[in-house]
């Protein structure tokens, strides 16, 4: 599980247009075979008070694949810590409450939104104790949330946690 901080922007060109959501990413993912596997991730954002009455929830469902690099032992002391970078795409959906979305088909505003989601990205994992690690990754993250203007927003992810390993 990571603290996600996402930077967004609302439609238009200026330089102030810019906001950030702040929330939680959990992901599950397994190694088939020589490093590759399946990722799932869940990711909860929210930001309020925008512009003094604009509030955005946002939920990402996402799988994709992802690739992990070990890097081996790479501290000599007696929990042998290990190091690994993993680099993913991942595919999705995301639903967007609580905001002011437009309705191209009926000319108006609604509160929520649903759109499908890319992100592709990666991360560094340091192993702190047996199963624990420190995790640190980035993502180009795109919704096809409704704004008014291109109805797509890019937005950049940072997250940063701790990583769980079940087994070993």
């Amino acid at each position: 599980m990571t603290f996600t901080q996402q930077r967004s922007k609302f439609v238009g060109s200026s330089s102030s247009d810019y906001f950030y959501l702040r929330g939680a990413t959990v992901d599950y993912s397994t190694v088939l075979w020589h490093g590759i596997g399946p990722v799932v991730a869940f990711n909860g954002m929210a930001v309020t008070n925008l512009r003094q009455q604009i509030d955005i929830h946002q939920v990402s469902f996402l799988g994709g694949v992802r690739y992990s690099y070990s890097k081996g032992h790479i501290t000599p002391t007696i929990w042998n810590r290990k190091g690994s970078i993993f680099v993913e795409g991942l595919y999705g959906i995301t639903l967007a409450t609580a905001g002011y979305y437009p309705d191209p088909y009926a000319g108006t505003l609604k509160s929520n939104a649903t759109g499908f989601t890319y992100a592709l990205g990666g991360g560094i994992n340091y192993n702190v104790y047996h199963a624990f690690e420190l995790r640190l990754m980035s993502h180009y993250f795109i919704t096809d949330l409704p704004n008014g203007g291109s109805n797509q927003q890019k937005n950049i992810q940072v997250s940063a946690g701790v990583n769980w390993h079940f087994g070993y």
